[in-house]
């Protein structure tokens, strides 16, 4: 069974924002999104269902990469290193 949680910084309790902050190790700005999910994992497949699922997602990257596109290896960077920035502002390129 899972569980989620979804709130806006701002709107938790102070206690409980305390709390997230100090597992994230950094302060929340008060636009972000907390989601909080609780669920139990099962156990990783063995054996031969381990192998075909192996088998299929190597299938799926097969297909996509296979699949024809108009994005050229600069704009594909470009775009790659911009992501990379805005989730990881003190992100710089090697040089």
């Amino acid at each position: 069974m899972c569980s989620v949680l979804i709130h806006k910084a701002n709107e938790l309790k102070p206690q409980t924002r305390a709390a997230v902050e100090a597992e994230l190790g950094r302060s929340l700005n008060d636009d972000e999104d907390v989601i909080i999910m609780a669920f139990s994992p099962h156990e990783a497949p063995t054996g031969e269902a381990r192998r075909e699922a192996g088998q299929r997602l190597e299938e799926y990257f097969k297909r996509i990469d296979s699949c024809p596109s108009n994005v050229t290896e600069e704009k594909a960077e470009s775009a790659l290193s911009e992501a990379i920035k805005k989730v990881r502002p003190g992100y710089r390129e090697r040089e």
